[in-house]
């Protein structure tokens, strides 16, 4: 239901397109075999060393720009709960690939299409809840808006835009607790948590168990209405002071859905 891409910029340095494609014309010129047409007052012996001297410089060059990707890139491991099209970390994983992310996206017609297309974004097509199991996924019209809570009845009369919210069908799904997860991968650390869950965010922060201390930042989504969408669904008071316990901060509000939903970034600051 996102209507505002999450600033993930921020969260660490990366190349601008233009700057890598330079870099890497750059670097195959000089992997060249022949090294480009030898210099004719030279002679052939000249043409020879060239060749070598670029290739010498070609494989130092790609030492040298794989270290700086590194580097000045973003690494680490990253989790995106409700990916639906990867419109939040999916660039961020093509810009680094020192960077892993895992997108959990239940809607299967939404996972496919992320699946295969890159070796650092990881695509699971189940969904992250308090529970190992299996648990029914309600798909909408508005894809954006499927969610494992059921609408509320008054919540979505009242809604602004409520009208193209409709459930479609009922199916079952895969769950997984994020402690469980993140202990099958064998992650020490997670970098980033972003969370679309639409309504059930609160339960995939919960579902990270005693490992929520193994998690740097989180970035959320709430719904800020008096009356609920979703059945179940947490408020941000609830949400803020639970991560608070937690030793996350508050750092940064973006209003969203015509001022009906905020994404709510959370730094660790230590613990309070």
């Amino acid at each position: 239901m996102s209507e505002a891409v999450v600033h993930v910029s921020r969260l660490g340095k990366h190349y601008r397109v233009g700057e890598r494609e330079r870099y890497f014309a750059l670097r195959d010129m000089l992997a060249r075999d022949d090294g480009g047409e030898p210099v004719r007052e030279h002679g052939a012996r000249w043409g020879t060393y060239r060749a070598g001297f670029y290739r010498r410089a070609g494989r130092g060059l790609r030492e040298l720009g794989t270290r700086l990707l590194n580097r000045q890139g973003i690494n680490g491991v990253w989790i995106d709960v409700g990916a639906h099209q990867g419109e939040a970390t999916f660039i961020q994983a093509q810009n680094n690939p020192s960077l892993t992310v895992f997108a959990f996206e239940p809607n299967w017609g939404l996972a496919r299409q992320l699946m295969g297309r890159l070796p650092n974004f990881i695509v699971l097509p189940m969904a992250v809840s308090e529970n190992d199991g299996v648990a029914d996924f309600f798909l909408n019209a508005a894809d954006v808006a499927s969610s494992l809570l059921p609408f509320s009845t008054e919540g979505l009369r009242t809604w602004k835009g409520g009208e193209a919210l409709r459930v479609e069908s009922r199916v079952s799904v895969p769950t997984i607790r994020l402690d469980t997860f993140m202990q099958c991968i064998g992650a020490r650390a997670v970098d980033y948590l972003k969370v679309d869950a639409q309504g059930a965010d609160f339960s995939v922060i919960q579902s990270a168990g005693l490992r929520i201390r193994d998690i740097q930042k989180i970035t959320l989504e709430v719904d800020v209405t008096s009356v609920r969408l979703y059945q179940g669904s947490a408020g941000r008071e609830q949400i803020t002071a639970f991560l608070e316990k937690q030793g996350f901060v508050l750092s940064e509000v973006c209003r969203q859905s015509l001022d009906q939903e905020e994404n709510l970034t959370f730094v660790r600051g230590g613990v309070r």
